[in-house]
């Protein structure tokens, strides 16, 4: 395996987020490696995209855009936490999360996906499926998965 120089560091922006982007940042340290924290907001199945929102005062809006909107300035805050950290972008992406993260892997030719796994069982699992899973074993590179942790 060659050196890491561009980790992709998908993430849910749930608790335990942060934790995987600083270990990916560690991890990359000694490589001066390029990081680039990936956000993948998916559309909702049950919500025609173009609804429109409203408001007294406002002009509407359709209902994606101001998902996204919303989803951009939460990266954006999360990416902001991470002070000084040098060689750091960020991206957000609207997708199916596994297919997201697969796309932006390939075409941004990353050498190193870090990425958390909540380590469900069972019944949750099985509804709500496993994007790290699905990363795993379609990634263009090698994955490094971490557990999730979650606070006490």
């Amino acid at each position: 395996m060659s050196t890491p120089t561009r980790i992709l560091v998908p993430v849910d922006l749930m608790e335990g987020s942060q934790a995987i982007v600083g270990y990916a940042i560690e991890l990359g340290r000694p490589f001066n490696a390029a990081i680039e924290v990936l956000h993948v907001w998916e559309p909702p199945q049950y919500v025609a995209p173009d609804l429109l929102v409203a408001a007294p005062g406002w002009t509407p809006q359709p209902l994606e855009k101001e998902a996204l909107a919303a989803a951009k300035q939460s990266l954006e805050n999360f990416v902001g936490t991470l002070q000084g950290v040098g060689n750091l972008t960020q991206k957000l992406v609207m997708g199916e999360p596994s297919a997201a993260v697969i796309q932006v892997a390939e075409s941004g030719g990353f050498n190193l996906i870090v990425m958390g796994t909540h380590g469900r069982r069972g019944l949750p699992r099985l509804l709500l499926g496993s994007v790290a899973q699905r990363v795993v074993s379609r990634a263009p590179c090698p994955v490094l998965t971490l557990h999730v942790p979650t606070a006490k």
